[in-house]
């Protein structure tokens, strides 16, 4: 918990340094509108906020699953923010949409999360495995955005990109949609030996977020 001090500072947002160092995110999404995180910081430094705090939510998520909640919406409509106010900026990168996309499926707004997803994915003319599983993912929900022969093309699609765990999952449960279980038996095996050898589709990441997570997370991103 932060120190009241501390608390009567993070409301005029003075240093971001300060507002990272206190970690009281919970206080943050609930006392300051998304559009005074845009109004303060740059561009670079919102989107950081944003990773900051999807970061928050999982270890917030067993302990307190609504403000977990809250701070995911929080981040949605923080990037929806920044989508208008730097238009430059955020078309320059593709997986800022897919990101987008990618934080309104954690929240339930699924016609959103289709919306924003289905928008990277039209930007690219030959799209990366990891954009084309979360294109499926999102259309093939209880809206059923994406028809049955869509997603089993773009299923055949991801899959040459490369045998991965993610990708072999996916040819799996198609496979079982269409009751073809010899299939299904064999994409679930390699899907096993794509995770024993710690083969994955790579994370979406938007380029301005790269260093991050590659320096202080060592994380596989999407190129």
């Amino acid at each position: 918990m932060a120190h009241k001090n501390t608390r009567k500072k993070m409301k005029f947002f003075p240093n971001i340094k300060e507002v990272i160092n206190a970690k009281d995110w919970k206080y943050l999404v609930k006392n300051s509108l998304p559009v005074n995180i845009a109004d303060t910081y740059s561009y670079s430094e919102a989107m950081h906020m944003v990773d900051l705090l999807m970061t928050a939510s999982v270890e917030e998520m067993i302990e307190d699953g609504f403000s977990a909640d809250l701070m995911r919406d929080y981040s949605v409509n923080l990037m929806k923010i920044l989508r208008a106010k730097y238009p430059t900026e955020w078309k320059k990168d593709w997986k800022n949409e897919a990101h987008l996309g990618i934080t309104c499926a954690l929240v339930f707004r699924e016609e959103e999360a289709f919306v924003h997803i289905q928008k990277a994915y039209k930007q690219l003319k030959d799209p990366p495995q990891s954009l084309i599983l979360a294109y499926i993912s999102a259309g093939s929900g209880p809206d059923h955005f994406l028809t049955k022969e869509q997603i089993a093309e773009l299923s055949e699609s991801a899959i040459k990109k490369g045998i991965t765990y993610q990708a072999s999952l996916r040819m799996a449960a198609l496979a079982s949609e269409q009751k073809d279980f010899e299939k299904q038996k064999y994409w679930k095996s390699k899907a096993l030996e794509a995770e024993k050898q710690g083969i994955h589709t790579p994370v979406i990441i938007p380029n301005v977020l790269k260093d991050v997570f590659k320096e202080e997370r060592g994380c596989c991103c999407e190129e």
